[in-house]
């Protein structure tokens, strides 16, 4: 690796948190913030940091600096754990090996996104697009992969793609009878009485749909008195002008929009509760389910790791990190119609009536009320969210983004995964994944 000293930060001070997924945060260094030439090419990542370059990067890790584009993101995307506490997500058992049937022909797929259209190849290309991994799976076979701007070996953030995990908890919990997402979650955590989620379905929750004033904009990011930018802040472990609160305290407290159940607003918060629910329920710890239930079963590559805040509790709306083939394994996890799943698995983890209830039984009308479904652009509009995932089409495909540009495709009828990691603004790489998936 060359010691080539890039630019810093692009952009600034405002709390970044693309759909609701955490943010670390702080301010840059006086050298940062006179440097102004171009960010770092993720390419530079693709071989490693130099120490020299660790050493630099290490530095300025908060709010809201770690998460601007730029050097330091590229670093912290990869390194998280050093810079939070982490919980181990324990593999276990046999790699799944993966064989290859790669068609290079899919780098031709044409898609638009915010930048411009242009072919798959073209876009891992360029400098704007800051993919830093992708790989796509077909009937178990790998048939796409590049790392551009990451190793193979190295672990990623996923941002709100981990928020699938948690939704995938509760719905086990579900299958089995523990638990009944159309009772109250206050049934479940009495201790919620005489706070305004007393008396919200599980459901409403799982659906982004819990009507309380906890929806992530950029408004209610910056201000410093909402409870979404107070909560964030804590979660990296700043509880400046906070006092002695904790994150559950804001949690808990936050106040009511409007009734539950009406219009899909998207907030991490809602994800906290769940992990909460799945806790309380089974007795255990979700960073202990995670590994029993699910990444144990599905032949990963390497163990995952998820950051825990102050209080020990995971950060399962969106610090997690993985290898991304196993991200993708994940995804497989997916497909019990026409399986690969039993490629990873040797039983299947995610339930064909969980399935259905996830594709079959979500709630268009919340999805078209919402800000997100008014504004989607024209052409193949997803037909609901569900379930913590963002987008279900009409043919079943479903969808799940991770801030800057963090994404999970799953199409159960094709038998087809696409996942990937970048560093940047959304810019629309999910239209590349649903023209993967009509090319087949």
């Amino acid at each position: 690796m060359n010691n080539h000293k890039y630019g810093a930060e692009v952009g600034g001070g405002a709390l970044a948190v693309l759909l609701g997924l955490m943010c670390p945060a702080g301010s840059a260094s006086a050298q940062d913030d006179a440097d102004t030439q171009a960010p770092m090419p993720v390419a530079h990542a693709a071989d490693g940091f130099s120490a020299d370059e660790g050493y630099r990067l290490r530095q300025g890790f908060a709010w809201p600096t770690a998460y601007a584009t730029g050097d330091r993101n590229v670093y912290y995307f990869l390194q998280m754990e050093e810079f939070l506490p982490h919980s181990t997500i324990w593999r276990a058992g046999a790699v799944s090996a993966l064989d290859y049937a790669l068609n290079e022909s899919l780098a031709q797929v044409r898609a638009s996104s915010t930048l411009e259209e242009m072919t798959l190849g073209s876009l891992l290309e360029d400098p704007r697009a800051r993919m830093q991994g992708i790989v796509a799976i077909h009937r178990g076979r790998i048939i796409f992969e590049r790392y551009p701007g990451m190793r193979e070996h190295d672990r990623h953030m996923w941002f709100s793609v981990s928020k699938t995990i948690t939704s995938l908890l509760v719905g086990l919990l579900e299958e089995e009878g523990k638990l009944d997402v159309q009772r109250a979650v206050d049934h479940y955590l009495p201790e919620l009485a005489g706070t305004h989620w007393e008396g919200i379905p599980v459901i409403d929750i799982l659906d982004m749909a819990s009507g309380l004033d906890i929806e992530e904009s950029e408004a209610s990011r910056n201000d410093v008195v909402t409870s979404v930018s107070q909560w964030f802040q804590i979660q990296t472990g700043d509880t400046t002008g906070l006092g002695t609160l904790t994150a559950d305290d804001i949690l808990f407290a936050v106040g009511k929009q409007g009734p539950s159940g009406q219009v899909f607003e998207y907030s991490s918060l809602n994800t906290r509760m769940l992990g909460l629910l799945v806790e309380r329920v089974s007795g255990r710890r979700i960073a202990d389910l995670i590994a029993e239930r699910v990444w144990s079963g599905l032949g990963a590559e390497g163990d995952a790791l998820v950051a825990v805040d102050l209080q020990g509790r995971a950060q399962m709306y969106g610090l997690f990190s993985s290898r991304l083939r196993d991200m993708a394994r994940y995804g497989m996890l997916y497909t019990p119609y026409t399986p690969s799943w039993d490629v990873v698995a040797e039983q299947a983890v995610v339930p064909q009536s969980l399935l259905d209830r996830i594709r079959d039984e979500c709630r268009p009308a919340i999805f078209k009320r919402s800000e997100t479904g008014a504004n989607y652009p024209r052409g193949d509009v997803p037909r609901c969210n569900s379930r913590q995932w963002d987008a279900i089409w009409a043919d079943g495909d479903m969808y799940k983004a991770g801030a800057r540009e963090q994404g999970l495709y799953v199409s159960p009828s094709r038998d087809l995964v696409v996942a990937w990691f970048s560093t940047t603004m959304e810019n629309g790489w999910v239209n590349y994944a649903r023209a993967f998936a009509k090319s087949l």
